[in-house]
């Protein structure tokens, strides 16, 4: 990445709700569980446990590990989004190291890269119908161990709950970078549901903190890309 940088953003799915969901949670769950097991009070762990449960599925505390690593970029080679820190950490040569290829419901941890020649249209969107409707597009059916594998992950829609503003790519995929995954698994013993599927998006959306700072920075290098 020896192009001039024009924005980047590490960690642009951290926002305050996401953080305090995905550590309060799982640590009153994991407290209170711990609580049972060693006292007799159960009348007031009984209900942590139940309450960390539910926060943790049903209010995105599982979800902080998994849209952590998102992050953006914009420079003169194009647009980056996903774990870039995390892939410049583990170095170009990672592959070689004898690692599995990860699997889609990971996908908010890889790469995502578009070459201006492949961006068909960009924009910041901070319309809160808008991001709705991005976030649910993005959702990923069994993304979590949780939930059942009955839908299709759309790689490249790296949505995060509580995000109020996001970059939105509409990209040519036969030019674009799409990261490489581990095919489906069949069901087995252990799986008996069906094997989740993913295919990438040929519309692609990250989170950001800053969307004045992403819409200005989108626009001076749109204009020296030309």
């Amino acid at each position: 990445m020896n192009e001039p940088v024009y924005y980047a953003e590490e960690r642009s799915a951290l926002r305050w709700p996401l953080v305090f969901h995905g550590l309060f949670w799982p640590l009153l769950l994991i407290v209170s569980f711990v609580s049972l097991l060693l006292t007799d009070n159960s009348s007031v762990f009984i209900p942590g446990v139940i309450l960390g449960i539910f926060g943790s599925v049903g209010l995105g505390g599982l979800h902080l590990a998994e849209d952590r690593p998102i992050g953006l970029r914009v420079d003169g080679a194009g647009i980056w989004i996903g774990g870039i820190q995390r892939a410049e950490r583990l170095g170009a040569h990672g592959a070689e190291r004898g690692t599995k290829l990860p699997r889609a419901r990971a996908h908010r941890g890889q790469v995502f890269f578009c070459p201006w020649g492949a961006v068909q249209r960009v924009e910041v969107v901070t319309d809160h119908k808008e991001i709705r409707k991005i976030s649910k597009l993005g959702q990923d059916v069994g993304s979590s161990r949780l939930d059942s594998a009955s839908g299709t992950i759309k790689l490249g829609l790296l949505t995060a709950p509580y995000m109020r503003a996001a970059v939105v790519i509409n990209v040519d995929l036969t030019v674009a970078s799409v990261p490489e995954f581990r095919p489906p698994e069949g069901r087995s013993f252990w799986k008996t549901s069906a094997p989740q599927q993913f295919a990438a998006s040929p519309v692609w959306a990250a989170p950001t903190r800053h969307p004045e700072k992403l819409r200005a920075a989108l626009e001076q290098a749109a204009s020296r890309a030309r």
